[in-house]
């Protein structure tokens, strides 16, 4: 089976084919048209099919090709799928798909139906499931698989073998092989090249390296991801709280956690969730977007109190108003570059809360350097403007302080909602927006009631 490249060019012709075809209810044909071509190929057409006519060719795949492509389509199409779809039917794609795939989708479905489900499976298998699903689905737990080749440390090279030839069928790509002693515990592992190259009647505790990393059922999937990132693992062991060898997540298991991440992080910083992407309802919709337009809209009406405030100032020199949108902006723009940084240095590990002094310092020296150029920049344009060389001083100093608080406070707001277990991402986009806004009125009123008494 080749994958098409040229598939997006063909989609649309595909796609009109397609219908006509499920017009006439042409099964044979449709069947003929899709049975050659890749899961992904098969998700992305499905994808863009109406409802209905999803499921119509959907129910026509076979029990492997319909486990495939449920992997691959979107959330939207999956969750359309998954909603009148036959508990029989069902458990044979799943009986099709890899434990930790299949635990994603039976922790999707509405209790009844995933029991029906469970019920339907070898209970090997739905034994396993059970056990997957009562971990956190955001935990290693939550992502491993529960096939993987394991040897006891006093097995020889041949039985390893023999061990992975009895596996390779059920597992997903093998690409170690962990060790463990007679409790289960994990106490080693090594590569398929150090096994080939090893000789048959060798101890396996002779060749196997013991320093072998591995991660707790408990540690979050972003913690996974970036521990494999580090030590640039092809699959990593999952041991319980005694050390036991219990599954293990593959690197593909690791690309979907760092997709979803980031996809989540970007989504929180807009001040929504990735679960809107799957609602038509506006209302719903208009609900998961609400609690952080009202931050922004209690932050303006904040700021506009804080400019009725000082109406007396801006009565005695107008031209400061001219200049309130762009020290805002400026302020807002600069916090949102520094937050961004920083959510996503703590997503990725790369910033920890180790070394915050130094991080925060340098943000200062940034912000320094930033407003002084910004700030000669549109103080000399308020100058020039105006021609009044006290507002070039207002504005010029209001907007180097503005930068400089607005760059801290982009590193401040992160660490701070990290240190007290608020995910960063959800809360710092709508609250560095505010508080830079209100503090950089503060600043430039304040500076120009300072400035205007002195020389008053």
């Amino acid at each position: 089976m080749q994958l098409n490249f040229a598939m997006e060019e063909n989609l649309e012709k595909i796609i009109a084919e397609l219908n006509e075809l499920i017009e006439r209810d042409d099964i044979k044909t449709i069947v003929m048209l899709v049975e050659d071509r890749h899961p992904v190929e098969i998700s992305e057409i499905i994808d863009h099919l109406v409802e209905e006519r999803k499921r119509y060719l959907f129910q026509l795949l076979d029990a492997k090709m319909a486990a495939d492509v449920l992997q691959e389509v979107s959330d939207l199409t999956r969750d359309q799928l998954l909603e009148e779809i036959e508990a029989s039917r069902l458990a044979k794609i799943v009986d099709e798909m890899a434990s930790d795939d299949a635990a994603d989708i039976i922790g999707e479905l509405p209790s009844p139906l995933a029991e029906e489900v469970l019920g339907l499976i070898n209970d090997e298998q739905a034994q396993a499931l059970r056990q997957l699903l009562r971990y956190d689905e955001e935990s290693a737990g939550g992502i491993m698989t529960k096939v993987f080749v394991s040897v006891p440390e006093d097995a020889t090279v041949q039985e390893a073998i023999d061990q992975i030839r009895a596996t390779v069928n059920q597992a997903e790509s093998i690409y170690s092989l962990y060790v463990t002693d007679r409790r289960g515990v994990l106490v080693g592992g090594l590569s398929l090249a150090q096994l080939v190259l090893s000789k048959p009647q060798e101890k396996i505790s002779q060749i196997m390296n013991a320093d072998v990393v591995s991660v707790p059922t408990d540690m979050d999937q972003e913690q996974v991801a970036t521990l494999v990132e580090k030590y640039d693992l092809a699959s990593v062991p999952v041991v319980d709280r005694a050390g036991r060898l219990v599954g293990r997540i593959t690197v593909d298991d690791v690309v979907d956690v760092i997709v979803e991440e980031a996809s989540e992080d970007i989504s929180k910083m807009a001040g929504t969730t990735d679960e809107e992407i799957r609602q038509d309802s506006a209302l719903r919709i208009a609900g998961l977007r609400l609690p952080w337009i009202v931050i922004s809209l209690l932050g303006g009406i904040l700021s506009g109190t804080i400019i009725s405030r000082f109406r007396l100032t801006l009565g005695s020199l107008l031209a400061l108003a001219f200049f309130i949108p762009v020290i805002t902006a400026m302020g807002g723009n600069i916090g949102i570059q520094s937050s961004t940084i920083v959510v996503r240095g703590l997503a990725t590990g790369e910033i920890g809360l180790l070394h915050i002094a130094r991080r925060i310092l340098r943000e200062v020296r940034i912000g320094l350097l930033m407003g002084l150029m910004c700030g000669g920049i549109v103080g000399l344009v308020a100058f020039v403007w105006q021609g009044n060389p006290l507002l070039g001083v207002i504005v010029g100093s209001a907007m180097l302080s503005a930068i400089t608080v607005a760059a801290t406070m982009g590193v401040l707001v992160p660490l701070f909602f990290r240190k007290i277990n608020i995910d960063p991402a959800m809360a710092t986009g709508p609250f560095v927006t505010m508080t830079n806004d209100i503090v950089g009125l503060f600043i430039y009123f304040g500076l120009a009631v300072m400035l205007l008494k002195l020389l008053g």
